[in-house]
């Protein structure tokens, strides 16, 4: 007798969950007509809002949404801090192509569904402060940058209780922005910690992704 491996599906929302998390970026980052939905999904379903430039946010935020289907594997001595379930956004200029299958702009896009994929594939959790090498060694994510590794930060410029987003039964799903860095960046922060790298950004820094953007911790 040959027994068929039964398909596993993705990992993802509830109903009143997706329609809590929806309401969430709409209300917090902007509301979106446009979704770039996963075709094919082997772990988690990652869909990505796209949110338009306006006069008074003059960018792209493109956010995920179903990263936070999948609970991750917080250390023990976090867990009483809801960290367990993120998505991640990430704010590009008015002139980027979003639609480009171009990798010199589709790179964000990808960034987005790799670092979402990454907590599952690697039994492992994300959160404020932690980065990810586009891979070892750390290489650009086009040719046009030398951008080639990320970390994740707080939504800053879209205020507090962006944040956190309140599940139906108390669950709580986290957002942090993804913050493209040079290497040097990228060892700095390894060497000292988060908050000494967005020192070193400054206040003025501007979170919406330059490919030629000046390195802060240039040799």
């Amino acid at each position: 007798m040959i027994f068929k491996k039964k398909k596993q599906l993705p990992e993802t929302y509830t109903e009143a969950e997706m329609e809590a998390v929806e309401a969430h970026i709409a209300a917090r980052f902007g509301e979106f007509a446009n979704v770039f939905h996963e075709i094919v999904s082997p772990d988690i379903h990652v869909d990505i809002c796209i949110i338009e430039p306006t006069p008074e946010r003059n960018y792209y935020t493109l956010v995920t949404m179903g990263m936070g289907a999948h609970r991750m594997n917080v250390p023990k001595e976090l867990r009483e801090h809801k960290l367990e379930r993120a998505e991640l956004f990430i704010c590009l200029p008015p002139d980027w192509k979003t639609q480009s299958d171009d990798e010199r702009w589709y790179w964000p896009i990808r960034l987005l569904k790799s670092t979402a994929r990454l907590p599952g594939e690697c039994d492992t959790w994300l959160g404020y402060g932690h980065t990810v090498a586009s891979g070892d060694p750390a290489e650009p994510y086009a040719e046009n940058t030398q951008l080639c590794g990320v970390m994740l930060t707080m939504p800053y410029q879209f205020g507090q209780e962006a944040a956190v987003c309140k599940l139906p039964g108390g669950n709580e799903v986290n957002f942090y922005q993804l913050l493209p860095l040079y290497q040097e960046e990228m060892d700095f922060k390894l060497a000292h910690c988060a908050e000494d790298l967005e020192n070193q950004l400054g206040e003025d820094f501007d979170f919406v992704v330059n490919p030629a953007r000046h390195n802060v911790i240039e040799q």
